[in-house]
């Protein structure tokens, strides 16, 4: 396991995701769910970007994977901005 690939860690650069959330009702389903999780201290959206992205911070680490499940249960996807570098 990559820790710093893994896990979102407490930091001053959040962790960056992208997601298929577009419409305004979404974007507040996904930033509900987020921030329902233990340690996540805020989410920021970025409207100017497409596909739309989200920056997460935390106060504590946390799995990548607990995000992903979150947005996911809402039925959306996120994935870390990472995965998508070429």
């Amino acid at each position: 396991m990559e820790i710093l690939l893994d896990n979102v860690i407490p930091e001053e650069h959040p962790r960056t995701f992208t997601t298929n959330a577009s419409e305004h009702k979404d974007v507040i389903k996904v930033k509900q769910a987020v921030l329902a999780i233990d340690g996540v201290e805020s989410i920021e959206f970025l409207d100017v970007v497409f596909p739309k992205q989200f920056k997460v911070k935390v106060s504590k680490m946390i799995e990548v994977r607990f995000v992903e499940e979150a947005v996911n249960e809402v039925g959306f996807n996120a994935l870390p901005r990472e995965f998508l570098s070429f």
